[in-house]
Formats: C-alpha cells, structure tokens, sequence
C-alpha cells in the first residue's frame, strides 16, 4: 500500500499532524517536552490533565526517532485504518481511545512515567498484523510475516539503544484489544458480546454507519 498525503485516513492524518506539530514547537523551543509526558502526579494534584493527551503525540525532536515513528504511523496505521476499518473512522477512533486508557491504566498501576506514543503506534500496529496474518513484510533486508511485525520493531529498537519496554506495553495492550474483539465474541460463551464495542454516540458524531 503506497499512501501520500492527500490519502491518508482522517483519524491517521489527525494524529500525524498533531504529532508534527508537537515536534515542531519543541524542536523550536517553543514548548518543552517535560510539560507533555506523563506525570501522575502532576496530574493528579496540579491538574495539567493535557498530560493525558500529549503523551499519546509526542514522537521527539527533529531527528531519525520522529520520522521513524511517522512512517510506521502513517504505512501501517494508514493500512489498518484504509482496511479493516474502512468507513468506520469512528470505531477507529474508539479503538484508539481504549488503548490509551489501557495504556494509562498500566502506567498508573505500575507507576511509569514517560511518553507512550510509541506504545499506541506499536497497538496498531499489532492489530494490523493479525487482521493481515497472510501478508509478508519487507523490512530492510528480511522478509516477515504481518503478525510478527511489532516484534520485529521491538528487535530494531533494541539494537538500535531505543527503549524496548513501550513496544512490549503496546504489543500487550494490542493483544487484549484483537482477543476481545476478534476472538472473543465469536466463541460459544461470549454471547457475542464485544467488549469493544463502538458507542453509538460517537458513531453518530462522527456520521458512521452501523
């Protein structure tokens, strides 16, 4: 799939350019990236609940991180949202937002304090693959199956120095999201209940279709 600007997805595009905006104004000192992580603390007792947010956006400054994170945003955010979530950017944005507040829940039961944009693309990412299971990626040099994707990502950034720990949250935090909502419902037990489910006033918001 080969995406330019024009084509990506509304709720990708959304996010790619708040993304770039963010670094933008911090690689111009305009805002400093100790007032967007996440700090419980501050958000609990000071009230800067932007924190809740910025964390999810901010991808660094001008350099080989940022571009990184924007392609794997972009090619496979784009796909996931193209494809499996085609006229439906409202349960794509659903899919997001639960993530986050999967993500914030481990963060302030484990006491991690850090940005997790990387953690939510590495979701995406996740989810892509198995809805993609047959689809075979090129990755520089190798060639690897869509479902093992994000732990190849994880490898890179290993051997790259780059935290590892965000890609191992997001891949955990996408598990739970594909099982409940692409495994769960479809057993005999579930009632075919999804957990996941859109709300209908989003849908309605954002003028989706049941």
């Amino acid at each position: 799939m080969e995406l330019n600007f024009f084509e990506i997805p509304p709720v990708t595009k959304s996010y790619f350019l708040a993304s770039t905006c963010l670094m933008i104004l911090c690689s111009l000192d305009l805002v400093s990236p100790f007032t967007l992580y996440l700090n419980w603390g501050l958000v609990l007792r000071h009230y800067q609940l932007w924190r809740l947010v910025t964390c999810f956006l901010f991808f660094g400054n001008f350099g080989l991180p940022f571009f990184w994170n924007a392609y794997v945003l972009v090619y496979y955010c784009g796909s996931l949202e193209e494809t499996s979530f085609s006229g439906k950017a409202a349960s794509f944005l659903w899919m997001i937002i639960v993530s986050c507040w999967m993500l914030l829940g481990l963060s302030y039961f484990f006491g991690a304090t850090y940005f997790f944009s990387g953690a939510l693309i590495d979701v995406m990412t996740y989810v892509w693959g198995r809805r993609n299971s047959a689809a075979r990626m090129h990755v520089f040099f190798f060639t690897v199956r869509a479902p093992y994707l994000p732990w190849v990502l994880a490898g890179m950034s290993f051997l790259l120095g780059w935290p590892v720990k965000d890609h191992i949250l997001g891949i955990a935090v996408g598990h739970v999201y594909w099982f409940f909502e692409d495994v769960y419902p479809l057993m005999p037990t579930s009632g075919g209940l999804r957990v996941f489910k859109t709300p209908k006033l989003l849908k309605l918001a954002m003028r989706e279709r049941d």
